[in-house]
């Protein structure tokens, strides 16, 4: 038991002698805790330091339960679905570089359509002694061919690349990924979480025995040794590719 100090004492004794009034307005409350403190000492778990597994029994994986184990393999399926998910944006960026004015296509879809190329292919197929189901079979296909040769001639107007369809990106990352959307998601924040808030000391405790970490208001970060065991060698390549998303919540 740890022997209460002269400056203890006289803190206690304080206390005591503070008025009623001024206690209840926090004072005597700070100073009584100090006081507290000094004798007994500080309580280490009630620091907000990092935890670990003997701190407040075995560490088990939150994440696990709701989405299956964070292993290596996790890792590299992850990883796949940040590619797939990476190759849309990069596709939509090639798609819209090329488009051209709105005016400028609709003035060049006019002029095909009415164009000589258009008037050739709007009569293939079209021939006497053809019955009424090959004539609408024929102008059908001509259609298609016609608004083909506009497209290809003309190209896409700018509208249509105005914004990015990112929600569509995301569910093709997380099908490449073979997970549901809401672990796709819950992986990126697990793991930049990880890489990004933690420090190189709490990585090394979270690989060694798993570590508490506590979050935003009363939550906590939950990893188990497994988890950082699978993570921590990948950290540079998940913070480049989940942020390259656009997706920087922690």
């Amino acid at each position: 038991m740890r022997k209460p100090t002269v400056a203890a004492l006289l803190l206690v004794t304080l206390v005591a002698l503070v008025p009623g009034r001024v206690q209840s307005q926090g004072l005597g409350g700070l100073i009584k805790k100090k006081a507290i403190e000094a004798v007994k000492g500080k309580d280490p778990k009630k620091d907000d330091a990092q935890t670990v597994a003997k701190d407040n029994g075995p560490i088990t994986s939150q994440f696990e339960t709701e989405c299956g184990p964070v292993t290596a393999d996790a890792v590299d399926r992850f990883l796949k679905g940040m590619e797939a998910e990476l190759a849309q944006r990069v596709d939509f960026d090639r798609q819209r570089s090329a488009a051209k004015p709105d005016a400028e296509v609709r003035a060049c879809e006019q002029k095909e359509a009415m164009g000589p190329e258009a008037l050739r292919l709007m009569q293939r197929g079209m021939t006497e002694g053809a019955s009424n189901a090959q004539l609408q079979k024929a102008m059908e296909q001509n259609q298609a061919d016609l608004m083909a040769h506009v497209h290809k001639t003309c190209g896409e107007p700018a509208s249509k690349y105005a914004e990015f369809d990112a929600n569509a990106a995301r569910q093709a990352g997380a099908k490449a990924a073979g997970m549901t959307d809401a672990c796709y998601n819950k992986f990126k924040e697990f793991a930049l979480y990880f890489c990004k808030a933690l420090t190189a000391e709490q990585q090394k405790t979270a690989t060694d025995q798993g570590i508490r970490v506590p979050g935003k208001g009363n939550g906590v970060w939950v990893y188990t040794a497994d988890e950082g065991k699978a993570l921590a060698p990948r950290c540079s390549q998940l913070v480049r590719q989940i942020e390259a998303t656009g997706y920087t919540q922690m």
